[in-house]
């Protein structure tokens, strides 16, 4: 298969093989498939509605360049007065002061991302068995899979405290002048409270990502009588992942490197082979400046599982009277996992400004648990089913779960359905052992002007928390997104959950299906991150408990300049999740007497939908906030929850031709801050995503029984999403849930070889 965009990037290829056979007249049987894939990279500056990072302009009536104040001509934050009067906020690039023009001055790091992230992947995957006996087969299977990815960000953002010597030659006249009022140390340095400085000198910030996945399994299965049979298996699976970085900054060297002396030509302490780092005014660090300030970084991730698992099924004479007998499940199943992370020296030793930190991390658990399920017919129209297992787990202890489910089909042609399920879910060995990692989402400090809500924002918690009083719901935030600490938590509990859903099947005619389903879902304890997000963290903090002992405000940290610098998120259980919907299936079929070169010919139509009635998340248990998310977008409640989504497709064939188009719908979404915040809508400027309708045509043309080819256009409508500010995910959108790069042609060929 070969598929690109109509703008001839993007592209992607891939080549499928599966070959298998009999062998030993029968009694055995073997099959091998393997998979190539390639897609090509594509950045964000290579499309008009994402080339620029937008963000709200001041009086929020348009969407505008924005971008971060880690800037090449380096930010100053709380920086010297000035001889003219002004505030030190930047540098030219002949080391004289500036002021910084925001959102102008600020550094636009969109073009350096990726829309369509580069990726390499081989996959082989064989199956075996052999009938020992007439009544014994043994089988075995083994994948191995190779995925490597590529990811691009913009240069490294270097954010630190600087102590520098202020009459260095880096500077002009009126930055020495300013910097000569600060308060010297012992050796004449003064400290520089905090800058912002975009090292694109070294360039882009890469990572080379490569997983390398094993499994293997071998079983027995076989006939123990007539009614019983029985199934048995042990699997080993291996994740090895590797990630090479390259783009970092150490900021040791950097400071290092920074502390020079008057004339500039050498650094205070030239151990290591110093190099003078100007990072004053825009493209002004050489080449070994850049050299000595950049680092590599090696993180490796080893994940394995063992498992065994035995089971009997059979069947049981009907106490019921029922035409079917009784349906009977018995099994036993261990499972041992364990994970290690060892990230690089220096990342784990925070020295790293560039891609995210890592602390190493190692630890395991093993699980006994015994499963049973059984389906006893009370009628012939009438069918119970119910399934239950209980697990023993050496970090939490026994659980248990179970299942039933009632049906009855009062014709042939209809069937309703209800069930319920109380299930459990015990933390897996990346939530429990992962290691601690830095990411950057969106989200609003509520005691800058964007975020204060007087009256409900604690001012002096603002202050408590390591603000300015002055500043408190004045001060413009740094960057629009804040850096939040992720990793595994130990102390997880398990999750518990209750799942009633109740549905319908009817089959009017032979060539018409409706389903219909609804489902009711409440998730306790939920696995998530502190608060459910960073955004959830400073609102509970600063609006809600208001509390600085609390674990909320705890979790937060504040740069020298007053701006946070950090939200402590590591994995946590969250008070609940609920949701509920309904979803509807329908297909329908029809010969019809017209068709290609005289033939008949046949139209299918189906359509699958989910109406989603609720999506509430509960962060904190004694807390009366609930994020009602259903149909809504933003920093609280994430990618788009849309309330309606609807897949139609329409398939004709006649003869050797196929022809199909699929119509998918996604309803429009609200601005999460709307129901969660009871925000004014007319004060929002994105305050909606409007509805979308994407159009996919293909057709098929089969030349012969064993070869065939299919060709067509995905999104030929070339529907783009609705742009948003600084509520978006990536690249001033939601690449999740909405395509990004217009229309996408494909062809594809098929050849069977007898």
């Amino acid at each position: 298969m070969y598929d690109t965009t109509t703008e001839g990037d993007a592209e992607k290829i891939n080549f499928d093989i599966t070959m298998g056979g009999n062998f030993d007249e029968g009694r055995g049987n073997a099959v091998v498939y393997a998979s190539y894939s390639e897609r090509e990279a594509l950045f964000q500056g290579e499309r008009d509605f994402s080339s620029f990072a937008l963000t709200e302009n001041a009086d929020n009536t348009a969407l505008i360049p924005g971008g971060s104040s880690g800037i090449p001509g380096t930010r100053v934050f709380g920086g010297p007065t000035l001889p003219n009067g002004q505030t030190l906020v930047r540098f030219n690039q002949d080391g004289s002061g500036a002021v910084f023009a925001d959102p102008e001055d600020r550094f636009n790091y969109a073009p350096d991302n990726f829309l369509q992230l580069p990726q390499e992947r081989f996959l082989v995957n064989a199956m075996a068995h052999y009938d020992l006996t007439e009544n014994t087969r043994a089988y075995t299977e083994l994948t191995f899979t190779r995925n490597q990815v590529d990811s691009e960000l913009a240069p490294t953002p270097l954010f630190t405290t600087l102590v520098v010597n202020p009459n260095s030659a880096f500077f002009g006249a009126d930055v020495q002048t300013a910097l000569n009022t600060l308060t010297p140390d012992a050796n004449g340095n003064v400290t520089i409270p905090y800058i912002g400085r975009r090292m694109v000198e070294v360039g882009s910030r890469q990572s080379l990502d490569t997983r390398d996945g094993l499994r293997i399994l071998v079983g027995l299965e076989g006939e123990i009588n007539d009614d019983w049979s029985y199934d048995a298996y042990y699997s080993k699976s291996i994740l090895d992942r590797i990630q090479l970085q390259n783009g970092n900054v150490s900021r040791s060297n950097a400071a290092q490197a920074a502390l020079v002396n008057d004339a500039a030509t050498a650094c205070q302490d030239p151990s290591n082979g110093c190099v003078p780092l100007n990072l004053f005014g825009a493209g002004n660090i050489s080449q070994a400046a850049a050299d000595f300030v950049s680092i590599g970084a090696i993180n490796i991730t080893s994940i394995e599982q063992q498992v065994a698992q035995g089971s009997i099924s059979g069947s049981l004479s009907n106490f019921t009277g029922a035409d079917a007998p009784i349906g009977l499940v018995i099994g036993l199943e261990y499972r041992e996992d364990d994970s290690r992370f060892q990230p690089d020296t220096a990342l784990s030793s925070g020295d790293v400004s560039g891609f995210n930190a890592g602390n190493p991390t190692v630890g395991g658990f093993n699980v006994t648990e015994l499963f049973s399920e059984i389906s006893v017919p009370l009628t012939n129209q009438i069918e119970a089913w119910g399934a239950y297992r209980y697990a023993d787990y050496s970090n939490i202890g026994g659980v248990s779960s179970f299942a039933t489910a009632l049906s009855f089909a009062p014709t042939d042609t209809m069937r309703f359905r209800a069930g319920f399920q109380s299930a459990v879910r015990a933390p897996n060995v990346s939530e429990l052992f992962s290691g601690g990692g830095n990411g950057f989402p969106g989200a609003t400090d509520p005691c800058s002007v964007d975020g204060f809500q007087p009256g409900v924002t604690d001012a002096a918690l603002c202050a408590a928390t390591g603000l300015s009083p002055a500043q408190v719901g004045v001060f413009t935030q740094g960057n629009t997104q804040i850096q939040g600490q992720f990793g595994g938590n130990v102390n997880l509990e398990e999750e518990e959950s209750d799942t009633f859903t109740l549905g319908a099947v009817f089959q009017p005619t032979e060539n018409l299906d409706i389903t219909v389903d609804y489902f009711d879902i409440e998730i306790t304890n939920a696995i998530s991150v502190l608060g459910g997000s960073v955004p959830n963290v400073l609102d509970i903090c600063y609006n809600q408990v208001k509390d600085i002992t609390s674990p909320f405000c705890a979790a937060i940290t504040r740069r020298p300049d007053g701006n946070i610098g950090n939200v402590n998120v590591l994995n946590e259980n969250i008070a609940a999740i609920e949701t509920s919907g309904i979803d509807f299936n329908i297909a329908w079929s029809k010969d019809l007497d017209f068709g290609i070169g005289g033939e008949g010919s046949t139209i299918d139509i189906s359509t699958k939908a989910t109406y989603l009635l609720d999506f509430d998340v509960t962060p904190v248990s004694d807390l009366p906030g609930t994020n009602e998310c259903a149909g809504s977008f933003g920093s609280t409640c994430g990618s788009p929850l849309n309330e309606l989504i609807v897949n139609t497709r329409v398939t004709w064939n006649s003869g050797k031709w196929g022809v199909s188009a699929l119509v998918r719908y996604l309803s429009s979404v609200d601005d999460d801050t709307i129901s969660t915040q009871d925000a004014d809508r007319s004060g929002i400027l994105v305050d909606e995503l409007s509805s979308e309708i994407y159009l996919d045509l293909a057709a098929t043309y089969a030349f012969s029984d064993d070869f065939s080819m299919n060709f067509g256009i995905n999104n030929i409508l070339d529907t783009e999403p609705t742009q948003v500010g600084d509520q978006q995910e990536q690249g001033n959108t939601f690449p999740s849930t909405y395509d990004l790069l217009g229309p996408r042609a494909f062809l594809s060929v098929n050849y069977r070889f007898r």
